[in-house]
């Protein structure tokens, strides 16, 4: 790729300086693909983004407050709470409570993703494959059209 592309292509380039003042949010496209198959309601799908916002390393484990993901969602604390809940119930992720006076959590629960990416690494051969086999399809669909 030369020095152009790579411009074009970058973060900065597509979003802005400003609007990535506070960082950006790496996900894998799969849990956009996979999340009616896995059973992430819309609400469920913006909690795991905020979930994911707050994972900053691989050993970490996040635990933003539910009132936080609350206001930033526009939602209430009790619709978090009924989300958090279904996807435990899924096993899409795991919550452990934490007391009050934790130093560190104080309270917070803390939310371990790897269900999640098991879910994910698990389905993603398929879906590939899936992808794969339906853009095939496409391109031989195409190219008969184009010879008629």
């Amino acid at each position: 790729m030369n020095n152009k592309q790579n411009n074009s292509n970058s973060l900065s380039s597509k979003w802005g300086d400003n609007s990535l003042k506070l960082g950006w949010v790496a996900i894998p496209s799969a849990l956009i693909f996979l999340q009616a198959e896995l059973r992430i309601s819309p609400v469920g799908m913006n909690v795991l983004l905020n979930l994911i916002l707050h994972w900053w390393t691989q050993e970490s484990k996040p635990h933003p407050s539910q009132d936080a993901m609350a206001a930033r969602m526009g939602i209430s604390k009790r619709t978090i709470q009924r989300e958090i809940a279904h996807m435990v119930k899924l096993g899409v992720l795991k919550k452990h409570p934490t007391g009050i006076r934790h130093p560190q959590y104080r309270g917070r629960n803390i939310y371990d993703l790897s269900p999640l990416i098991k879910m994910l690494n698990d389905l993603s051969p398929a879906l590939v494959y899936s992808l794969k086999k339906h853009k095939h399809h496409e391109t031989t669909q195409e190219q008969e059209q184009e010879q008629n």
